[in-house]
């Protein structure tokens, strides 16, 4: 095949999304990607939404029910849950791949996520995406400050387990730039403001935690339902050494399952 004739199979009028949207995935469609979440078109108003790897190492699912959609704006709801016992247990180890000393003890955890994400379409390919979502961590009272992995991308998706409550804020935009390319910018931040009490005194200069992430991509549509990318993320934290800024290079792909 080549590099011609791949490129006369991308449709024009076609747009995937990257990222998550308030948009229901048809019936038994099928999108995921590396580092995206996954989601999975149960019905034309309700979808399941996780990763099919991390599914396998800190479990996590969701289910986005769509309730409202009229003209160019979509609103749906997502309600899911994380166990990273698993995982934590598995980098618990000394040397190598060893994230969390093997004195601890991990604790059975969840958390629960309850959000809402709109989507407005300023034009057929133009879209904006915003949500809101409240993260709630269960059975964490015996969870040891020392446990904490502090890396960008990790600290903030699991600061929710030593602060007891986090707030997320998202922003986005995805778009056309032509029939072969598309984009997506985003933003996301994390905000843990509840005091907590152990947490607080063995970091005192970090106890009100604060993340922010910047993403940007540029993606390669190769065919209909498969798109090749690469980007930047711009990581910004309260970390218990101290506030610092990362730029984090990646690549990565969405591929659907018609």
């Amino acid at each position: 095949m080549s590099f011609n004739f791949v490129l006369s199979q991308v449709d024009s009028n076609y747009f995937r999304f990257y990222g998550g949207s308030a948009y229901i995935l048809k019936p038994h469609y099928f999108k995921y990607s590396l580092i995206e979440v996954s989601e999975y078109g149960i019905s034309k108003n309700l979808s399941i939404v996780g990763h099919p790897i991390m599914l396998f190492l800190s479990p996590s699912l969701s289910l986005k029910y769509n309730f409202y959609k009229k003209n160019n704006l979509s609103i749906s709801s997502i309600h899911g849950f994380n166990y990273p016992t698993l995982l934590m247990n598995m980098v618990k180890t000394e040397g190598t791949g060893g994230f969390i000393s093997p004195e601890f003890s991990i604790p059975h955890l969840f958390s629960i996520r309850n959000s809402i994400i709109s989507t407005i379409a300023f034009e057929e390919k133009l879209f904006l995406n915003g949500s809101i979502g409240i993260d709630i961590a269960l059975n964490n009272s015996k969870l040891e400050t020392g446990t904490s992995i502090d890396l960008p991308i990790i600290l903030p998706r699991s600061m929710v387990y030593y602060k007891n409550i986090g707030f997320i804020l998202n922003i986005g935009v995805e778009g056309s730039l032509s029939s072969s390319f598309q984009f997506q910018c985003e933003s996301e931040i994390f905000l843990f403001p509840i005091e907590d009490d152990k947490y607080d005194y063995e970091y005192q200069e970090t106890s009100n935690s604060f993340f922010a992430e910047i993403s940007s991509n540029v993606f390669w549509n190769i065919t209909n339902t498969f798109s090749l990318g690469a980007g930047t993320r711009l990581c910004f934290g309260n970390y218990p050494f101290g506030s610092q800024w990362h730029l984090l290079p990646f690549i990565d792909f969405v591929k659907y399952i018609e």
